[in-house]
């Protein structure tokens, strides 16, 4: 019945401690997308993006007509030869639509459209960007408290030691030496507690920054961290690297877009079509004065065709300049890509041995914390120095922290690893 009725309590614990902290807790994915709010870096591509957007709006407007109307007053000295009075107005009003430009509207339209692929693909890499340094952040604040845990279990074991060695100095099997030293040990180990306490609210703050939000260490949920993560197939994600790297992508429809407009650039080559219909009114006299004589109003429509012969070879290095811009787009995508492909296999080798010295790392606590036994055990029997307690006492911090340093290792080589296949 005892046990029924503890199981109960625990279960109703389990779930309540659960139903209070869920809602508050803070994981890597909730800071990831407060920073993509947050973040002035983002919103000044995202403007980027809208801005090509509405460039994409003022080409598709080449494909409709243009309307205009004005108003003319002219005041001359006297009236000319060709009949026109002294005092005179005009009122206009016309519209024109190109009937044909060498396809320029076209391929300017379809360098546009693509040109705003190409800004959505730097939005999601800056995105990725940002992803990266919050897990870093967050997984450096995730170090510092790991690493503060170790500070207080290593002072903690100082303070047990000092207790032990101040009764033995009282009845004379110690000296004072001992004493001595282990209290300088303990203070060492006070000030690394210090620094790590620093430590930690340094990266807090970082990851605040970062996130663009207000972070408390106590919110933050680090489940993520309980189980490793995989190793992966280096040829795999070469191919997910090149498929999804978003500047690739980028430059990419970059490329498709000057084709377009090496393409656009040689409208010039071409003849020139425009309609054009207009109305004038003429007055011949003050148009806003007691009278006026109205003329014959003019309604005129025209066919336009032209097209330009010569202009000093400017319409051929257009068409070079668009050419040469094509050109260095394939070189830096070439350059980019084994740029790429060669950070990915060091991050490779990197994330291998972090799994190498992690398996070390265990090893070596397992190790040192034996060491330690062994060593109280031998000196509680008056078989060992106060020396060897101290350097089994660092051993084991040591050990401790660089198990720290192997297991986090793990994780940041594998959030460089997400970031250059884009998997945040």
């Amino acid at each position: 019945m005892k046990k029924n009725i503890a199981a109960t309590l625990m279960v109703m614990t389990v779930v309540l401690v659960a139903g209070v902290t869920a809602p508050g807790a803070a994981t890597l994915e909730a800071l990831q997308q407060s920073a993509y709010d947050n973040r002035d870096l983002v919103k000044q591509y995202q403007a980027d993006l809208d801005i090509t957007r509405e460039q994409v709006k003022e080409a598709r407007g080449e494909f409709l007509p243009s309307l205009d109307m004005g108003y003319t007053l002219n005041r001359l000295n006297h009236d000319t030869a060709v009949g026109e009075n002294r005092k005179n107005d005009t009122f206009t009003t016309g519209a024109s639509w190109n009937v044909f430009a060498g396809f320029k509207d076209h391929y300017t339209l379809k360098a546009a459209e693509t040109l705003t692929h190409a800004s959505g693909f730097l939005l999601d890499s800056v995105k990725q960007d940002i992803s990266l340094r919050v897990a870093l952040d967050y997984l450096a604040v995730y170090r510092a408290l790991e690493n503060l845990k170790v500070s207080e279990t290593e002072v903690k074991l100082y303070q047990d030691r000092l207790k032990q060695i101040r009764l033995k100095v009282k009845v004379g099997v110690l000296k004072k030496t001992d004493l001595l030293k282990v209290k300088v040990e303990m203070d060492n180990a006070l000030q690394n507690r210090r620094r790590t306490e620093a430590a930690v609210a340094v990266s807090v703050n970082r990851l605040g920054f970062e996130t663009g939000t207000r972070v408390e260490r106590q919110t933050l949920d680090f489940s993520l961290f309980d189980q490793l993560p995989d190793r992966g197939e280096s040829t795999a994600y070469e191919k997910t690297l090149l498929e999804n790297r978003s500047e690739l992508n980028a430059l990419k429809r970059s490329l498709e877009a000057s084709g377009m407009q090496v393409a656009a650039s040689k409208a010039s080559l071409y003849p020139r079509a425009d309609l054009k219909m207009s109305y004038a009114s003429h007055t011949r006299d003050d148009f806003f004065g007691d009278g006026f004589e109205n003329s014959d109003d003019e309604v005129r429509c025209q066919a336009v065709i032209s097209m330009n012969l010569f202009d000093g070879m400017k319409k051929y290095a257009r068409t070079s300049q668009a050419r040469l811009a094509q050109k260095k787009i394939g070189f830096e995508i070439t350059e980019l890509e084994e740029a790429l492909k060669t950070e990915l296999k060091n991050t490779l080798i990197n994330l291998d041995v972090a799994f190498d010295n992690l398996a070390v790392a265990k090893a070596g606590t397992a190790e040192a914390q034996e060491n330690l036994r062994v060593t109280d055990l031998g000196f509680g029997q008056g078989l060992g120095t106060s020396s060897d307690v101290l350097d089994a006492i660092f051993n084991l911090s040591r050990a401790k922290f660089n198990l720290i340093s192997a297991y986090t290792e793990v994780f940041e080589n594998d959030f460089k690893l997400k970031r250059l296949v884009e998997r945040f």
